[in-house]
């Protein structure tokens, strides 16, 4: 799969649209993916509004003014959803295919993504996303797991060198929510701006984004203390995990904190084929990120770098690992679901060899 350095235009991450209306009913499939499209390419969208014949429909009718990609997707939720998945073609010649998932199964909409990723792994050219319907999730799951969610996806994606960027209507959301899912994106276009005009806005601020409002507070970040860390580690309960080796994978993650040690201790599922335990096999190399955020002048984010460390019976009882562990918090749910009885868990040890913490201008 490409890298994001493909494109001359990609030295930022994910990028957010807000749309005052509606999107246009007649491009069906966002254009955005095919902007200065040459070589090879593959587009995905996700989108809960239409259906796959009409969005192969539109798809075929839009390529006969631009470039055909090598190959295409669309990731489609809706609660008719069934497991298999449709092929077709578009344009002249390009494979189109078909994911229907249930909005309520975020694991499926995960195994959506990463079945075209690795489908993709080792191809040329970019991968451009257009996540065009993410506030249709919003009425089937907390506004906090959602993040959560996009967190996951947007970081594992933009890990596998994809162009992504997505598009939300702010009146679907409560303002709390919109800021925080705006905290999730490098840019946030608003509607009636470009992507040109926002580059120089973010730049070459305006006297009265001076103010004192949380908005102008929202610049000025601390670094917080060894005290700071411990009490948000110990109060937040999950986080995402990296893992190293070549190609970066991240998962959400559960952990317990023991501040007296300093050590973070996590609960992780094996099986055949997991990625987890791929990764470790060739590294325990970590990194866990623990992000909270309410609006712009108040948020906190802790980096914790390390080693991981499986903990022998032993272990786990002197240490408490059941009572530590205890406190921690549903991070979410594994992206693959095998066999319960072809899964065996094992207590791991983080042992920090850094951590760093930031926090916005107000206190969470």
């Amino acid at each position: 799969m490409g890298t994001r350095s493909d494109r001359a235009d990609d030295d930022v991450g994910p990028t957010l649209y807000l749309e005052s209306t509606p999107l246009d009913a007649d491009e069906a499939f966002c254009t955005d993916v095919f902007d200065d499209a040459s070589g090879e390419y593959r587009v995905v969208q996700f989108t809960a509004a239409q259906s796959f014949e009409s969005l192969r429909e539109a798809l075929d009718v839009q390529l006969e003014r631009l470039h055909d990609p090598s190959e295409a997707a669309v990731i489609i939720t809706t609660p008719q959803a069934d497991e298999e998945a449709t092929t077709s073609e578009v344009g002249a010649g390009t494979p189109l295919y078909g994911f229907k998932v249930n909005p309520h199964d975020l694991t499926g909409i995960s195994v959506a993504f990463s079945r075209l990723i690795e489908k993709w792994d080792e191809t040329e050219g970019t991968v451009r996303i257009c996540l065009r319907d993410i506030e249709s999730l919003l009425p089937y799951h907390d506004d906090d797991l959602v993040y959560r969610f996009l967190n996951t996806v947007l970081a594992t994606l933009q890990g596998a060198g994809a162009d992504v960027h997505a598009h939300l209507h702010p009146t679907a959301t409560d303002e709390q929510t919109l800021h925080m899912l705006k905290s999730l994106f490098t840019k946030v276009i608003e509607p009636g701006e470009s992507d040109e005009t926002t580059a120089t806005a973010a730049t070459e601020p305006k006297p009265e984004d001076t103010e004192d409002t949380p908005e102008a507070e929202a610049t000025t970040t601390t670094e917080m203390t060894d005290a700071e860390i411990d009490a948000f580690l110990d109060a937040a309960g999950y986080g995402v995990l990296a893992f190293g080796s070549e190609g970066p994978y991240a998962v959400p993650m559960s952990y317990g904190y023991d501040a007296e040690r300093r050590e973070l201790y996590l609960h992780m599922s094996s099986f055949e084929g997991s990625q987890k335990q791929t990764r470790l096999e060739e590294s325990k190399a970590v990194s866990l990120v623990v992000t909270r955020y309410e609006r712009p002048d108040r948020w906190r984010s802790v980096v914790v770098d390390g080693h991981l460390k499986r903990l022998s019976a032993e272990e786990v009882r002197d240490r408490d690992v059941h009572a530590v562990f205890a406190d921690s918090k549903l991070a979410s749910v594994d992206v693959f679901s095998p066999d319960p009885s072809e899964i065996s868990f094992e207590w791991y040890a983080l042992t920090p060899t850094d951590m760093t913490g930031r926090q916005g201008a107000g206190s969470l």
